[in-house]
Protein backbone atom coordinates (compact mmCIF):
# COMPACT_ATOMS: atom_id res chain seq x y z
CA UNK A 1 0.00 0.00 0.00
CA UNK A 2 1.39 3.42 -0.74
CA UNK A 3 0.88 5.14 2.03
CA UNK A 4 2.05 3.12 4.93
CA UNK A 5 3.27 6.20 7.05
CA UNK A 6 3.20 10.46 7.38
CA UNK A 7 6.29 10.77 5.18
CA UNK A 8 4.43 8.98 2.47
CA UNK A 9 1.47 10.77 2.67
CA UNK A 10 3.16 13.95 3.34
CA UNK A 11 5.63 13.46 0.02
CA UNK A 12 2.02 12.58 -1.93
CA UNK A 13 1.10 15.85 -1.14
CA UNK A 14 4.36 17.81 -1.71
CA UNK A 15 4.09 16.31 -5.64
CA UNK A 16 0.40 16.80 -5.81
CA UNK A 17 0.18 20.19 -4.47
CA UNK A 18 3.78 21.70 -6.15
CA UNK A 19 6.60 20.25 -7.94
CA UNK A 20 8.06 17.40 -5.77
CA UNK A 21 10.64 18.36 -2.92
CA UNK A 22 14.12 18.16 -1.41
CA UNK A 23 15.13 16.20 1.23
CA UNK A 24 15.07 18.36 3.32
CA UNK A 25 11.66 19.80 2.22
CA UNK A 26 10.15 16.77 2.64
CA UNK A 27 11.28 16.10 6.18
CA UNK A 28 10.42 19.85 7.17
CA UNK A 29 6.94 19.40 5.94
CA UNK A 30 6.65 15.94 7.02
CA UNK A 31 7.64 17.19 10.89
CA UNK A 32 4.46 19.08 10.39
CA UNK A 33 2.25 16.26 9.99
CA UNK A 34 -0.33 15.82 6.42
CA UNK A 35 -2.80 18.49 7.89
CA UNK A 36 -0.17 20.44 9.25
CA UNK A 37 1.86 20.39 5.80
CA UNK A 38 -1.66 20.86 4.35
CA UNK A 39 -2.44 24.22 6.41
CA UNK A 40 1.13 25.56 5.20
CA UNK A 41 0.43 25.04 1.83
CA UNK A 42 -3.07 26.55 1.69
CA UNK A 43 -2.68 29.71 3.22
CA UNK A 44 1.29 30.99 1.25
CA UNK A 45 1.13 34.27 2.25
CA UNK A 46 2.37 33.30 6.08
CA UNK A 47 5.21 31.74 4.54
CA UNK A 48 8.21 33.93 3.55
CA UNK A 49 9.70 33.62 0.30
CA UNK A 50 11.56 36.78 -0.26
CA UNK A 51 15.03 34.66 -0.61
CA UNK A 52 13.92 32.91 -3.86
CA UNK A 53 12.23 36.23 -4.65
CA UNK A 54 15.68 37.97 -4.14
CA UNK A 55 17.31 35.19 -6.06
CA UNK A 56 15.56 35.34 -9.04
CA UNK A 57 16.02 39.19 -9.03
CA UNK A 58 19.52 38.91 -9.30
CA UNK A 59 19.34 37.40 -12.23
CA UNK A 60 18.73 40.25 -14.12
CA UNK A 61 16.59 38.76 -16.77
CA UNK A 62 15.29 41.12 -19.88
CA UNK A 63 11.57 41.04 -18.87
CA UNK A 64 11.01 42.28 -22.67
CA UNK A 65 11.59 38.79 -23.85
CA UNK A 66 9.07 35.83 -23.70
CA UNK A 67 11.42 33.02 -23.09
CA UNK A 68 13.08 35.58 -19.64
CA UNK A 69 9.35 35.30 -18.54
CA UNK A 70 9.67 32.02 -18.72
CA UNK A 71 12.48 31.14 -17.49
CA UNK A 72 11.88 33.39 -14.45
CA UNK A 73 8.01 31.60 -13.25
CA UNK A 74 10.32 28.22 -13.66
CA UNK A 75 12.49 29.46 -11.18
CA UNK A 76 9.77 30.29 -9.44
CA UNK A 77 8.62 26.41 -9.27
CA UNK A 78 12.07 25.29 -8.75
CA UNK A 79 12.80 27.72 -5.56
CA UNK A 80 9.72 28.66 -3.77
CA UNK A 81 8.74 28.39 -0.48
CA UNK A 82 4.53 28.75 -1.88
CA UNK A 83 4.70 25.42 -3.70
CA UNK A 84 1.06 25.48 -4.05
CA UNK A 85 0.75 29.09 -4.84
CA UNK A 86 2.35 28.06 -8.34
CA UNK A 87 1.11 25.37 -8.80
CA UNK A 88 -2.68 26.70 -8.40
CA UNK A 89 -1.42 29.49 -10.94
CA UNK A 90 -0.25 26.65 -13.54
CA UNK A 91 -4.03 25.35 -12.99
CA UNK A 92 -5.67 28.67 -13.52
CA UNK A 93 -2.99 29.17 -16.84
CA UNK A 94 -4.58 25.96 -17.50
CA UNK A 95 -7.99 27.26 -17.24
CA UNK A 96 -7.91 30.39 -18.44
CA UNK A 97 -5.85 29.45 -21.40
CA UNK A 98 -3.77 32.43 -23.22
CA UNK A 99 -0.89 32.01 -25.08
CA UNK A 100 1.78 34.72 -26.17
CA UNK A 101 1.58 33.71 -29.43
CA UNK A 102 -1.11 36.63 -29.47
CA UNK A 103 -0.51 38.51 -26.42
CA UNK A 104 2.20 41.38 -26.62
CA UNK A 105 4.05 42.67 -25.20
CA UNK A 106 5.25 39.64 -22.50
CA UNK A 107 4.81 41.50 -19.60
CA UNK A 108 1.35 41.26 -19.88
CA UNK A 109 1.95 37.25 -19.55
CA UNK A 110 4.06 38.12 -16.79
CA UNK A 111 0.90 40.30 -15.35
CA UNK A 112 -1.53 37.47 -15.90
CA UNK A 113 1.03 34.75 -14.29
CA UNK A 114 0.81 37.20 -10.78
CA UNK A 115 -2.56 37.60 -10.79
CA UNK A 116 -3.54 34.19 -10.67
CA UNK A 117 -0.90 33.96 -7.73
CA UNK A 118 -2.37 37.12 -6.08
CA UNK A 119 -5.95 35.69 -6.45
CA UNK A 120 -6.17 32.38 -7.49
CA UNK A 121 -6.77 30.95 -3.81
CA UNK A 122 -9.84 33.03 -2.94
CA UNK A 123 -13.08 34.34 -4.05
CA UNK A 124 -13.47 32.66 -8.33
CA UNK A 125 -16.23 35.61 -8.71
CA UNK A 126 -13.62 37.69 -7.91
CA UNK A 127 -11.02 35.90 -9.83
CA UNK A 128 -13.07 36.06 -12.95
CA UNK A 129 -14.11 39.22 -12.77
CA UNK A 130 -10.24 40.50 -12.75
CA UNK A 131 -9.21 37.93 -15.35
CA UNK A 132 -11.93 39.29 -17.52
CA UNK A 133 -10.26 43.08 -17.56
CA UNK A 134 -6.95 41.21 -17.56
CA UNK A 135 -4.86 42.60 -20.63
CA UNK A 136 -3.48 39.88 -22.04
CA UNK A 137 -7.23 38.20 -21.87
CA UNK A 138 -8.69 41.38 -23.67
CA UNK A 139 -5.78 40.44 -26.86
CA UNK A 140 -6.09 36.80 -26.53
CA UNK A 141 -9.92 36.43 -27.13
CA UNK A 142 -10.65 39.57 -28.57
CA UNK A 143 -12.75 41.49 -25.81
CA UNK A 144 -10.85 44.77 -26.71
CA UNK A 145 -12.57 44.45 -29.87
CA UNK A 146 -15.99 43.99 -28.63
CA UNK A 147 -17.97 47.06 -29.49
CA UNK A 148 -21.35 47.65 -29.44
CA UNK A 149 -22.07 48.60 -33.61
CA UNK A 150 -20.18 45.47 -33.77
CA UNK A 151 -20.24 42.70 -31.17
CA UNK A 152 -17.21 40.04 -30.85
CA UNK A 153 -18.55 36.80 -29.27
CA UNK A 154 -15.56 34.96 -28.90
CA UNK A 155 -14.91 35.95 -25.05
CA UNK A 156 -18.59 35.58 -24.01
CA UNK A 157 -18.63 32.01 -25.65
CA UNK A 158 -15.65 30.75 -24.22
CA UNK A 159 -16.23 32.01 -20.45
CA UNK A 160 -19.15 30.08 -20.66
CA UNK A 161 -17.76 26.75 -22.66
CA UNK A 162 -13.56 26.95 -20.97
CA UNK A 163 -14.82 28.81 -17.52
CA UNK A 164 -17.75 28.29 -16.22
CA UNK A 165 -20.77 26.02 -16.89
CA UNK A 166 -19.42 23.82 -19.84
CA UNK A 167 -20.93 23.07 -23.18
CA UNK A 168 -24.68 21.94 -22.61
CA UNK A 169 -25.39 24.77 -20.17
CA UNK A 170 -25.78 27.54 -22.71
CA UNK A 171 -27.60 28.98 -25.94
CA UNK A 172 -26.28 30.49 -29.03
CA UNK A 173 -28.90 32.88 -27.83
CA UNK A 174 -27.01 33.12 -24.19
CA UNK A 175 -23.35 33.77 -26.41
CA UNK A 176 -24.69 36.43 -27.87
CA UNK A 177 -26.55 38.66 -25.55
CA UNK A 178 -23.43 37.72 -23.22
CA UNK A 179 -21.31 39.71 -25.80
CA UNK A 180 -23.53 42.66 -26.12
CA UNK A 181 -22.82 43.14 -22.12
CA UNK A 182 -18.58 42.66 -22.10
CA UNK A 183 -18.67 45.51 -24.99
CA UNK A 184 -17.20 48.50 -23.81
CA UNK A 185 -13.98 46.54 -22.39
CA UNK A 186 -10.57 47.69 -23.70
CA UNK A 187 -7.13 48.42 -23.75
CA UNK A 188 -5.50 51.88 -23.69
CA UNK A 189 -2.08 53.09 -25.38
CA UNK A 190 -0.36 51.56 -22.06
CA UNK A 191 -2.40 48.24 -22.78
CA UNK A 192 -4.14 49.07 -19.40
CA UNK A 193 -7.42 48.31 -18.80
CA UNK A 194 -10.83 50.74 -19.66
CA UNK A 195 -14.06 51.07 -20.06
CA UNK A 196 -15.15 52.65 -23.20
CA UNK A 197 -18.81 53.20 -22.27
CA UNK A 198 -19.84 54.65 -25.76
CA UNK A 199 -18.70 50.90 -26.83
CA UNK A 200 -20.88 49.75 -24.01
CA UNK A 201 -24.77 48.85 -24.95
CA UNK A 202 -26.69 49.73 -22.22
CA UNK A 203 -29.88 48.21 -23.67
CA UNK A 204 -32.08 45.34 -22.08
CA UNK A 205 -30.69 41.96 -23.03
CA UNK A 206 -32.23 38.33 -22.45
CA UNK A 207 -29.61 36.21 -21.29
CA UNK A 208 -30.71 32.67 -19.95
CA UNK A 209 -34.29 33.58 -19.33
CA UNK A 210 -34.23 36.85 -18.28
CA UNK A 211 -34.59 39.99 -19.77
CA UNK A 212 -32.73 43.44 -18.30
CA UNK A 213 -29.71 45.37 -18.73
CA UNK A 214 -26.98 43.32 -18.00
CA UNK A 215 -23.56 44.20 -17.83
CA UNK A 216 -20.15 42.27 -17.20
CA UNK A 217 -20.26 41.50 -13.51
CA UNK A 218 -23.77 40.36 -13.82
CA UNK A 219 -23.57 37.82 -16.59
CA UNK A 220 -20.26 36.69 -14.09
CA UNK A 221 -22.30 36.48 -11.14
CA UNK A 222 -24.91 34.50 -13.14
CA UNK A 223 -22.33 32.17 -14.62
CA UNK A 224 -20.87 31.19 -11.09
CA UNK A 225 -24.14 30.59 -9.02
CA UNK A 226 -25.11 28.31 -12.07
CA UNK A 227 -25.42 24.83 -10.36
CA UNK A 228 -22.89 23.47 -13.55
CA UNK A 229 -20.29 26.00 -12.59
CA UNK A 230 -19.79 24.19 -8.97
CA UNK A 231 -19.53 20.62 -11.00
CA UNK A 232 -17.39 22.05 -13.82
CA UNK A 233 -15.03 23.63 -11.90
CA UNK A 234 -14.45 21.23 -8.93
CA UNK A 235 -14.52 18.35 -11.22
CA UNK A 236 -10.99 20.24 -13.38
CA UNK A 237 -9.53 20.79 -9.98
CA UNK A 238 -10.03 16.95 -8.94
CA UNK A 239 -8.79 16.07 -12.24
CA UNK A 240 -5.82 18.38 -12.04
CA UNK A 241 -4.41 17.49 -8.30
CA UNK A 242 -6.39 13.91 -7.66
CA UNK A 243 -6.63 11.80 -10.70
CA UNK A 244 -9.04 11.62 -13.50
CA UNK A 245 -12.25 9.78 -12.80
CA UNK A 246 -13.81 11.71 -10.01
CA UNK A 247 -16.51 9.65 -8.67
CA UNK A 248 -20.02 11.52 -8.82
CA UNK A 249 -19.78 11.24 -4.85
CA UNK A 250 -16.71 13.40 -4.63
CA UNK A 251 -18.06 16.09 -7.08
CA UNK A 252 -21.05 16.58 -4.83
CA UNK A 253 -19.23 17.07 -2.16
CA UNK A 254 -16.80 19.69 -3.24
CA UNK A 255 -19.67 21.65 -5.21
CA UNK A 256 -21.51 22.12 -1.92
CA UNK A 257 -18.55 23.01 -0.60
CA UNK A 258 -17.78 25.71 -3.50
CA UNK A 259 -21.13 27.14 -2.70
CA UNK A 260 -21.61 27.00 0.91
CA UNK A 261 -18.01 28.53 1.07
CA UNK A 262 -18.99 31.65 -1.07
CA UNK A 263 -16.89 30.50 -4.09
CA UNK A 264 -13.88 30.20 -2.46
CA UNK A 265 -10.81 28.29 -4.03
CA UNK A 266 -9.66 27.85 -1.04
CA UNK A 267 -12.18 26.02 0.63
CA UNK A 268 -12.30 24.06 -2.38
CA UNK A 269 -9.16 22.75 -2.39
CA UNK A 270 -8.74 21.96 1.49
CA UNK A 271 -11.77 19.67 0.76
CA UNK A 272 -10.11 18.08 -2.23
CA UNK A 273 -6.75 17.82 -0.30
CA UNK A 274 -8.14 16.55 2.65
CA UNK A 275 -10.47 13.93 1.57
CA UNK A 276 -10.93 10.57 1.53
CA UNK A 277 -10.27 10.69 -2.41
CA UNK A 278 -6.67 11.99 -2.33
CA UNK A 279 -4.89 9.53 0.40
CA UNK A 280 -6.91 6.58 -1.68
CA UNK A 281 -4.84 3.80 -3.22
CA UNK A 282 -6.29 5.15 -6.97
CA UNK A 283 -4.45 8.53 -6.30
CA UNK A 284 -1.15 7.37 -5.97
CA UNK A 285 0.90 7.55 -9.03
CA UNK A 286 -2.22 8.06 -10.92
CA UNK A 287 -1.71 11.22 -12.62
CA UNK A 288 0.86 11.44 -15.49
CA UNK A 289 3.49 14.10 -14.72
CA UNK A 290 2.93 17.57 -16.48
CA UNK A 291 6.35 18.13 -18.40
CA UNK A 292 6.69 20.93 -15.78
CA UNK A 293 6.52 18.51 -12.80
CA UNK A 294 8.81 16.32 -14.14
CA UNK A 295 11.85 18.17 -15.26
CA UNK A 296 11.46 20.41 -11.93
CA UNK A 297 10.97 17.65 -9.29
CA UNK A 298 14.13 16.08 -10.81
CA UNK A 299 15.92 19.22 -9.98
CA UNK A 300 14.56 19.38 -6.68
CA UNK A 301 14.95 15.58 -5.85
CA UNK A 302 18.60 15.36 -7.32
CA UNK A 303 19.16 18.82 -5.75
CA UNK A 304 20.61 20.32 -8.80
CA UNK A 305 21.43 23.94 -8.37
CA UNK A 306 22.63 25.01 -11.45
CA UNK A 307 20.70 24.73 -14.76
CA UNK A 308 20.22 27.04 -17.36
CA UNK A 309 17.39 29.30 -19.21
CA UNK A 310 17.14 25.84 -21.22
CA UNK A 311 15.03 24.49 -18.58
CA UNK A 312 11.70 25.80 -20.39
CA UNK A 313 13.04 24.47 -23.63
CA UNK A 314 12.93 21.11 -21.74
CA UNK A 315 9.59 21.40 -20.94
CA UNK A 316 8.52 22.54 -24.38
CA UNK A 317 10.18 19.34 -26.17
CA UNK A 318 7.86 17.58 -23.56
CA UNK A 319 4.89 18.94 -24.89
CA UNK A 320 4.36 22.26 -22.43
CA UNK A 321 5.89 24.96 -23.41
CA UNK A 322 4.93 27.40 -20.45
CA UNK A 323 2.56 30.99 -21.23
CA UNK A 324 1.99 29.21 -24.80
CA UNK A 325 -0.84 26.66 -24.69
CA UNK A 326 -1.86 24.76 -27.58
CA UNK A 327 -5.51 26.28 -27.84
CA UNK A 328 -7.78 28.40 -25.58
CA UNK A 329 -8.97 24.72 -24.36
CA UNK A 330 -5.43 24.55 -22.93
CA UNK A 331 -3.40 21.62 -22.23
CA UNK A 332 -5.32 18.12 -22.55
CA UNK A 333 -3.17 16.82 -19.72
CA UNK A 334 -3.31 12.80 -18.65
CA UNK A 335 -1.75 9.90 -21.40
CA UNK A 336 -1.81 12.85 -23.77
CA UNK A 337 1.24 14.06 -22.18
CA UNK A 338 3.20 10.14 -23.28
CA UNK A 339 3.96 9.71 -26.88
CA UNK A 340 6.55 8.37 -28.77
CA UNK A 341 8.27 11.77 -29.16
CA UNK A 342 8.07 12.91 -25.60
CA UNK A 343 8.72 10.02 -23.57
CA UNK A 344 12.04 9.91 -25.95
CA UNK A 345 12.65 13.65 -24.51
CA UNK A 346 11.93 12.71 -20.84
CA UNK A 347 14.33 9.89 -21.80
CA UNK A 348 16.77 12.08 -22.75
CA UNK A 349 16.51 14.72 -19.86
CA UNK A 350 17.10 11.61 -17.37
CA UNK A 351 20.26 11.16 -19.55
CA UNK A 352 21.26 15.20 -19.36
CA UNK A 353 21.04 14.42 -15.80
CA UNK A 354 22.96 11.46 -15.10
CA UNK A 355 25.60 12.54 -17.28
CA UNK A 356 26.45 15.99 -15.91
CA UNK A 357 29.61 15.47 -14.44
CA UNK A 358 31.44 19.03 -14.09
CA UNK A 359 30.16 20.70 -10.59
CA UNK A 360 29.44 24.31 -11.08
CA UNK A 361 28.20 23.50 -14.70
CA UNK A 362 24.02 23.55 -15.35
CA UNK A 363 22.58 20.14 -14.53
CA UNK A 364 25.18 19.05 -12.65
CA UNK A 365 24.55 16.26 -10.47
CA UNK A 366 26.73 15.19 -7.09
CA UNK A 367 26.38 11.40 -6.84
CA UNK A 368 29.40 11.29 -4.83
CA UNK A 369 27.83 13.37 -2.12
CA UNK A 370 25.01 11.65 -1.99
CA UNK A 371 26.36 8.23 -1.63
CA UNK A 372 28.62 9.92 1.16
CA UNK A 373 25.95 11.42 2.89
CA UNK A 374 23.64 8.85 3.44
CA UNK A 375 26.19 6.64 3.76
CA UNK A 376 25.25 4.07 1.51
CA UNK A 377 27.75 0.74 0.79
CA UNK A 378 26.28 -1.93 -1.02
CA UNK A 379 24.17 -2.22 -4.15
CA UNK A 380 21.08 -3.23 -2.73
CA UNK A 381 21.21 0.25 -0.62
CA UNK A 382 22.14 2.56 -3.16
CA UNK A 383 19.48 1.09 -5.68
CA UNK A 384 16.86 1.35 -2.68
CA UNK A 385 18.05 5.13 -2.21
CA UNK A 386 17.77 5.96 -6.01
CA UNK A 387 14.71 4.33 -6.42
CA UNK A 388 12.82 5.94 -3.35
CA UNK A 389 14.63 9.42 -3.84
CA UNK A 390 12.97 9.55 -7.14
CA UNK A 391 9.89 7.40 -7.68
CA UNK A 392 8.88 6.62 -4.54
CA UNK A 393 10.02 3.05 -4.06
CA UNK A 394 7.70 2.13 -6.59
CA UNK A 395 8.70 -0.71 -8.99
CA UNK A 396 8.42 -4.38 -9.40
CA UNK A 397 10.47 -7.05 -7.75
CA UNK A 398 11.68 -7.32 -10.99
CA UNK A 399 12.92 -4.07 -11.67
CA UNK A 400 14.61 -4.01 -8.30
CA UNK A 401 16.38 -7.03 -8.64
CA UNK A 402 17.69 -5.40 -12.27
CA UNK A 403 18.46 -2.38 -10.99
CA UNK A 404 20.73 -4.23 -8.12
CA UNK A 405 22.01 -6.43 -10.83
CA UNK A 406 23.18 -3.42 -13.10
CA UNK A 407 25.33 -1.82 -10.17
CA UNK A 408 27.14 -5.11 -9.19
CA UNK A 409 26.85 -7.94 -11.60
CA UNK A 410 29.30 -9.96 -9.56
CA UNK A 411 27.47 -9.45 -6.41
CA UNK A 412 29.43 -7.00 -5.04
CA UNK A 413 29.72 -3.00 -5.53
CA UNK A 414 32.88 -1.21 -5.41
CA UNK A 415 32.15 2.51 -4.79
CA UNK A 416 35.78 4.01 -6.30
CA UNK A 417 35.08 7.20 -8.76
CA UNK A 418 34.95 5.31 -11.62
CA UNK A 419 31.90 3.21 -10.08
CA UNK A 420 30.76 6.35 -9.00
CA UNK A 421 31.18 7.93 -12.13
CA UNK A 422 29.55 5.20 -14.43
CA UNK A 423 27.75 2.93 -12.79
CA UNK A 424 25.62 5.22 -10.18
CA UNK A 425 24.98 7.51 -12.71
CA UNK A 426 23.84 5.19 -14.95
CA UNK A 427 21.49 3.90 -12.32
CA UNK A 428 19.60 7.46 -12.31
CA UNK A 429 19.39 7.71 -15.57
CA UNK A 430 17.70 3.92 -15.49
CA UNK A 431 15.70 4.52 -12.48
CA UNK A 432 14.19 7.79 -14.25
CA UNK A 433 13.02 5.90 -17.20
CA UNK A 434 11.07 3.93 -15.14
CA UNK A 435 7.23 3.62 -16.02
CA UNK A 436 6.47 4.94 -12.03
CA UNK A 437 9.18 7.92 -12.25
CA UNK A 438 6.42 8.92 -15.34
CA UNK A 439 3.87 9.59 -12.50
CA UNK A 440 2.82 11.93 -10.07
Amino acid sequence: MAFTDERSRVAHLLRRAGFGYTEAELTEYTALGFQGALDRLLTPDRTDDAANEKRIADLALDLTKIESVKYEWANRMIGTRRPLQEKLALFWHTHFATASTKVDPPLLMRQQIQLFRDNGFGSFETLLQKVTRDPAMLMWLDNRLNRKKAPNENYAREVMELFTVGIGNYTETDVKEAAKAFTGYGLDKDRTFVFNKADHDAGPKTFMGETKNWDADDILAKLVRHPATARFLTSKLFQFFVNNTPSPAAIDRLSATFVASGFEVRAVLKDLFGGPEFLAAEAYHGLVKQPAELVVGALKSLEVTTYGPDVTQLMRRMGQDLLNPPDVSGWKGGSAWINSTTLFERFNYANKLATSRESGKPYFVDVKRQIQDHQLTSAEAVAAFYLDLLADGDATAEAKAALKAYLAPEGTLTLNDQTLDQKVRGLVHLTMSLPSYQLA
